[in-house]
């Protein structure tokens, strides 16, 4: 019954973040077929969860997004995520990761271009910073000012919030709502990340959710791949009931 219940709670959770009925399929799919014994253990490129499912269990938490503010400038920054990239060429032998081809060859793709386009709109629109992954700012066209580019390194969504927070910290500037530029399956993990560090995420007008036939980086590769690989990363973050004391 708990795995019943955690395919329950998954499936509402990831339909709350838009994601297509089939990429819920195959999530329940890959659940099933990846427990034992009260345990499950998804693996992916990217990250590992083996936990016990009892673990897991309201961990997958409803996620209706807030409704969208008819005023962004309510907000005090636009904070930017990029979704994947296209390489320009590939070394044999050579992870796209590496620092060295990051800098090389790494493009923004279709994604950030799309990504990039909405957080100029929104800097000219309603005049707020841009706090940008460095993906999105190499798609970005002339007329915005970008008051923060993310290192030109290959890192997850916290990382690259932690930079944007620091930024701030360290102009003095207190960022207590910003508008989140990102893919529309990615936007409620940002949203999620960034209540932790307490900035209250506003949701833009318009969430691209598009997929890139040109995609570089497998775990955004399609709805499917984008699916497990999250659901992996969340649930690595599950604790043990008392872990925090």
């Amino acid at each position: 019954m708990s795995l019943q219940q955690l395919l329950f709670e998954c499936t509402r959770h990831y339909r709350d973040r838009g994601f297509p009925e089939s990429a819920l399929i195959h999530l329940r799919c890959v659940l099933i077929s990846n427990t034992r014994d009260g345990r499950i253990a998804v693996r992916t490129a990217y990250q590992t969860c083996d936990k016990p499912v009892e673990q897991l269990l309201g961990h997958f938490k409803p996620c209706r997004s807030a409704p969208i503010e008819p005023d962004a400038t309510s907000a005090d920054a636009v904070f930017g995520f990029a979704f994947g990239y296209q390489m320009r060429r590939w070394t044999k032998g050579v992870s796209p990761t590496d620092r060295d081809q990051v800098a090389a060859n790494r493009i923004p793709g279709a994604n950030n271009a799309v990504l990039a386009e909405q957080a100029r709109q929104l800097h000219l629109n309603c005049h707020l910073d841009l706090y940008l992954q460095f993906e999105i700012v190499d798609a970005i066209a002339p007329g915005a000012t970008v008051e923060y580019r993310s290192q030109h390194i290959d890192q997850g969504t916290g990382p690259v919030l932690k930079e944007f927070m620091s930024h701030a910290a360290s102009k003095d500037k207190a960022i207590r709502a910003a508008v989140v530029v990102a893919h529309r399956h990615h936007y409620d993990r940002c949203r999620l990340l960034m209540e932790k560090e307490g900035v209250r995420a506003v949701r833009p007008p318009d969430l691209y959710s598009g997929y890139d036939p040109q995609e570089a980086q497998p775990r955004v590769m399609s709805p499917e791949e984008c699916i497990v690989n999250d659901f992996a990363s969340m649930a690595a973050m599950a604790q043990s009931a008392g872990a925090n004391g």
